[in-house]
């Protein structure tokens, strides 16, 4: 049986609308809510311009440090974001917010142990922005940029 992309678009929007949108209800009614107010967030919040600005751009061997990366966030957005690496590169970054979608830190103070482990992440001091993630599938047209082609640099 073969999917079109389409579908399989539109069954991961559904099931992360179940998933994730729960906890936003009552203030998201539905799912074309949830997911019109994730685009409104995405670009209000706009973390790829952040980190351009402060000179963190995508790069598979540049390192930058944790905390210059974290204290860009928390400048723009007064907001302490979650982070998780792999292999010493940032896999995924999070901004947490409150129900009236206003950001706010993703950690609690019992959790930073220093100024480098804001988020019990599993990041070093050092790390790389990937430019290029790669899906684990055989072809080059299988990687994904980590950030939108128009904003990478």
């Amino acid at each position: 049986m073969s999917l079109h992309p389409d579908h399989i678009l539109s069954l991961c929007a559904l099931l992360s609308a179940e998933k994730h949108g729960t906890c936003s209800f009552p203030v998201v009614q539905d799912e074309y809510s949830y997911f019109l107010t994730t685009l409104n967030v995405y670009f209000k919040y706009n973390v790829t311009a952040v980190l351009n600005e402060a000179g963190y751009v995508p790069s598979n061997s540049e390192k930058y440090p944790l905390g210059g990366i974290i204290s860009a966030i928390q400048n723009a957005f007064h907001a302490t974001p979650s982070l998780s690496c792999s292999k010493g590169a940032v896999e995924e970054l999070n901004l947490c917010f409150y129900k009236d979608f206003t950001p706010r830190d993703c950690v609690t103070t019992s959790s930073i142990q220093s100024d480098v482990n804001y988020s019990k992440s599993s990041c070093p001091k050092y790390v790389s922005l990937p430019a290029q993630v790669s899906l684990g599938l055989k072809n080059s047209e299988s990687a994904v940029s980590w950030f939108p082609q128009d904003e990478a640099l």
